[in-house]
């Protein structure tokens, strides 16, 4: 008998349902994991990429409803009752707090998931975040008067008497926007935690996800109020123009108008930055833009727009102004390894919430707001989620129509962002979130081709190097690792004729490339020396150097991903020559723009590296990159640390 009852308390006792937090590698190969992060114990011992998926955890206080309460006038109110107002319930003080928690960031205890668990205290409840400080120069009764207030946003009725009843309070806690990488779809998008202050719930990440949340919507519903990309059939009177500097138009749709009306009462954005910063502290930022951050932009543009345009631009815009102002504050941040980020944040802060409201505009210092912002992201951000960091940019300047031949400083604005979205395509083996054809404004290669030869600016050809590398993402996207040289390549897809076609036009017209570089964009030197691991390459300018390099990546990419049923005459030179090239380039000249612009060259050419020598300088030459701008190059080392210690193994 008591077996039976031992028996049955068994059988009542509900099976606990086993859970898997550890990190997927483990979980794929079905081994324990002892959940440690950023790597967990055993991909540590085994020298293996460590890699975690998302946790979707509800929040009690992200539950959103109505009260009963608010229920019964609705019930049983007239039907020809005016309609109610409705008043959004401010949550700043909340939204200032979790900016201002000092917790380090780590994973909600599995205790917290439990009802029966919860504490009493809702501040218990909330995941911890990343330590964000407040500017130092900043006091309260500044932080108090620049928060914006939500007490004023309301929906009006038509006629408002005085007999209508009291607004209709909801009560609601806004969603965490800083959680907004956990429905990013790039499988790519793994966050780096070396240097990136965009971490889960941390301030950084808060800000760029509401930017790009405002930059989707604003794309997506509403229509183009600029010049689109011109059709070759399309009649010129039917074009709208380009909206210059200064200029504005006006949606026809009832959310931009309601955008374009100014702040409801009680909404303010924050003060000009002379509050916050010094006339010696803004001196500064605003000298190393000129002196260092600037010539990384304008390395393919001789009329120096963002040396000399953007700067007088800022001067009216302030969005731009503190843009501009939050870059350089960022690289400085990072080249002198500060871990004070207070007052890139704040500037970052202040540039989008003065940029907001302007989205609808879509004029000239708007994009270019969005584009200098794409940079300090970049710069701060994982390598890996750069796309990420993109997308809302690339689709503003596709919507608006900006493409490499639109001319003046919208033209230096889209190479500026070409230049990111085929570094970005590089990192993630996918096509540029620009599709080609949007590039040269509809116009075929060859036309394109034809264009800058007629112009006859060797800048212009260097941004054809770049055209050419967006083209050979195009064509081997559907490699999941493209850029990757790992044993023999799969061609499991690159057996159609079709493909050969495509691969023979575009080789032909990177060759055609090489062949026909204009004077400057020849090298000055060429030598070869036995004390040094790479032959010394040496160009003249900052175009000469990143052009050239693109090219020999193109070409890499294209031998490594040739049909084998295609023969090529005259036979081309081997991948090992265009590899050390593109390391001669880095290793002779020392532009910090074009140096920036070589990381993801560096590693394509650095797997083909076998010698000793040869991997040692250009492991130098990435910690002497980020030591002399700031930029991360680490995580690029260390995959090529990984890929020799892997193909060493398997003797490749």
């Amino acid at each position: 008998m008591a077996e039976t009852d031992k028996s049955e308390g068994k059988r009542s006792k509900p099976a606990r349902p086993r859970t898997r937090h550890g990190c997927l590698n483990c979980k794929s190969k079905r081994r324990k994991c002892n959940e440690a992060k950023p790597i967990c114990g055993r991909c540590q011992d085994r020298g293996e990429y460590c890699e975690w998926g998302p946790r979707l955890i509800f929040r009690n206080q992200n539950a959103l409803g109505v009260a009963t309460d608010d229920l019964v006038p609705q019930q049983h109110g007239s039907r020809n009752r005016k309609p109610v107002r409705f008043k959004i319930k401010d949550v700043t003080s909340e939204v200032i707090r979790d900016y201002h928690h000092t917790d380090h960031i780590g994973d909600v205890s599995d205790e917290t998931d439990e009802p029966g668990n919860a504490a009493p205290s809702s501040r218990q409840n909330e995941p911890a975040t990343h330590v964000q400080r407040s500017p130092i120069w900043q006091n309260p009764e500044l932080i108090e008067s620049a928060t914006p207030s939500f007490d004023g946003v309301q929906h009006h009725a038509p006629d408002q008497s005085p007999t209508q009843p009291e607004p209709t309070s909801i009560p609601m806690t806004l969603p965490p926007t800083g959680n907004l990488h956990f429905f990013w779809d790039s499988p790519n998008a793994t966050w780096n935690f070396d240097d990136n202050v965009f971490l889960p719930d941390s301030a950084y990440l808060d800000a760029h996800s509401t930017l790009r949340s405002h930059l989707m919507y604003e794309v997506r519903s509403t229509g183009n109020t600029r010049q689109t990309t011109p059709d070759p059939y399309a009649q010129e009177a039917n074009m709208s123009p380009v909206i210059e500097p200064g200029q504005e138009s006006r949606h026809t749709s009832d959310v931009s108008i309601i955008v374009e009306e100014p702040p409801p009462e009680g909404l303010t954005f924050l003060q000009s930055s002379t509050q916050t910063l010094s006339d010696e502290e803004e001196f500064a930022l605003w000298k190393n833009w000129v002196d260092e951050i600037a010539p990384w932009l304008d390395k393919f543009d001789s009329q120096r727009h963002f040396q000399h345009v953007l700067p007088i631009m800022a001067r009216s815009h302030d969005y731009l102004r503190y843009s501009i102002l939050a870059v350089s504050a960022r690289q400085i941040e990072r080249q002198r390894q500060s871990e004070h980020t207070e007052r890139s944040l704040s500037l970052y802060q202040n540039a989008i919430q003065l940029v907001l409201p302007e989205l609808h505009t879509r004029s000239t210092p708007v994009i270019a707001t969005c584009v200098v912002l794409c940079v300090l992201e970049m710069l701060s951000s994982s390598a890996k989620a750069w796309r990420q960091h993109l997308d809302g940019c690339a689709h503003l300047l596709e919507a608006v129509g900006i493409n490499g031949f639109s001319g003046g400083i919208n033209q230096a604005l889209f190479w500026c962002f070409a230049r990111m979205d085929v570094c970005g395509g590089l990192i993630a083996s996918e096509k540029t979130l620009i599709p080609i054809a949007h590039w040269s404004g509809g116009v075929g290669h060859e036309t394109q081709a034809r264009k800058i030869e007629a112009i006859g600016d060797f800048n212009a050809h260097a941004c054809q190097a770049v055209y050419l590398c967006a083209q050979v993402l195009d064509l081997l996207s559907h490699h999941p690792r493209l850029a990757e040289r790992v044993g023999a390549p799969d061609s499991t897809n690159d057996s159609s004729e079709e493909y050969a076609s495509r691969w023979r036009t575009l080789w032909s017209s990177i060759q055609d490339w090489y062949t026909t570089r204009p004077a400057e964009m020849l090298p000055i030197l060429s030598a070869n020396l036995t004390t040094k691991p790479f032959p010394m390459v040496l160009y003249s300018n900052p175009a000469a150097i990143s052009g050239n390099q693109l090219y020999h990546t193109a070409s890499i990419l294209m031998l490594h991903r040739k049909p084998s049923h295609v023969i090529l005459k005259p036979r081309p030179t081997s991948i090992f020559w265009h590899a050390r090239q593109v390391c001669a380039i880095s290793t002779s000249n020392h532009h910090h723009g074009a140096r920036l612009n070589s990381i993801q060259p560096l590693w394509i050419a650095g797997q083909w590296m076998s010698h000793e020598s040869e991997q040692e300088a250009i492991l130098d030459l990435y910690e002497m990159i980020e030591k002399e701008t700031g930029w991360g190059t680490k995580w690029r080392a260390e995959d090529l640390k990984e890929f020799w210690a892997r193909r060493s193994s398997l003797n490749i």
